[in-house]
């Protein structure tokens, strides 16, 4: 009985149509795995907001016209590609840029300050290699690549932030909407008084309609500034990027309370503020780079 058995396996396994099928299935199943994991790498990137008390988040802003920006763009998203993704403690990048034109920003994670500040140490010639790297292959295009200096760069810290229970603070990839509303004061002992009016504010954002899907309250660690910021989701979602509502926590801050029936602001502060508020787009987000995997020589 087991020869014949094995007889007819042998005949079977012999036969063209049973190769084939098993070719084929090697095929799928190789080729699936390959598609699977290039579009795993394809797949859009987020910057994540650590929420431990270590984390900080750094915002270098580079002012432009609308006639500059999509050049700034370009030089601050790949001058700074390479020379970002390999830091230690870095966490990520997003590059803004405001819907009027007037603004681009860079919007890096990283684990703790001190990460930030050894990768703030190294040589300036490790940067203006990059730099010079950038600029080589730029100039074979026949633009010639624009220098960016960012007019401000502050380190923020998280002081409060409005979620839906069991979401994680992120920022997703390319066409993505970000408000950012800066709040700076003229002396730092007023910053906890602005923050605090802020925080009582903050439930009401998540009635307005449409509402940002997050809000994040960031302050400076030198206690200069404090920063607004609101996820709206993707441009897509609206029909006209005018519709989406500015986050009016912001209007009233520094207003003088009311006096003689006078019509006062939401949050009236006896504090000289500067509130500067713009919608950006994200036009790319950059993750750090994998961590190593084993060799093959490992073992």
């Amino acid at each position: 009985m087991q020869s014949v058995l094995g007889s007819l396996i042998r005949r079977l396994w012999g036969g063209y149509w049973i190769r084939s099928v098993f070719a084929i299935g090697l095929v799928l199943w190789f080729g699936l795995g390959g598609a699977i994991a290039a579009y795993a790498d394809k797949a859009p990137q987020v910057l994540v907001f650590d929420t431990e008390p270590e984390a900080v988040s750094v915002m270098s802003v580079y002012e432009t016209t609308p006639d500059t920006q999509l050049n700034a763009v370009s030089t601050v998203l790949k001058s700074s590609k390479a020379f970002f993704k390999g830091a230690e403690g870095f966490k990520g990048l997003s590059v803004l840029q405001s819907e009027d034109g007037s603004r681009v920003v860079a919007l890096t994670q990283w684990t703790d300050a001190a990460s930030y500040e050894a990768f703030m140490a190294q040589p300036v010639e490790d940067y203006t290699k990059y730099q010079k790297e950038y600029q080589k292959e730029s100039s074979k295009g026949g633009q010639p690549p624009m220098t960016v200096t960012p007019a401000k760069t502050e380190v923020f810290e998280l002081a409060d932030m409005q979620i839906p229970s069991g979401m994680v603070p992120v920022i997703r990839g390319q066409g993505a909407l970000v408000q950012l509303g800066e709040v700076s004061v003229a002396e730092t002992e007023d910053l906890p008084e602005v923050l605090s009016e802020v925080e009582q504010a903050l439930p009401a954002v998540t009635k307005m309609y449409p509402a940002p899907r997050s809000v994040m309250l960031l302050k400076s660690v030198d206690n200069s500034e404090a920063l607004l910021m609101a996820y709206w989701g993707y441009a897509e979602e609206f029909q006209d990027l005018a519709q989406v509502p500015a986050v009016d926590v912001l209007s009233g801050l520094g207003a003088v309370e009311a006096e003689d029936g006078e019509e006062a602001g939401a949050i009236a502060l006896p504090v000289p503020l500067k509130v500067d508020q713009h919608l950006y787009k994200v036009v790319n987000v950059i993750a750090p780079k994998p961590p190593k995997q084993y060799s093959k020589k490992s073992y």
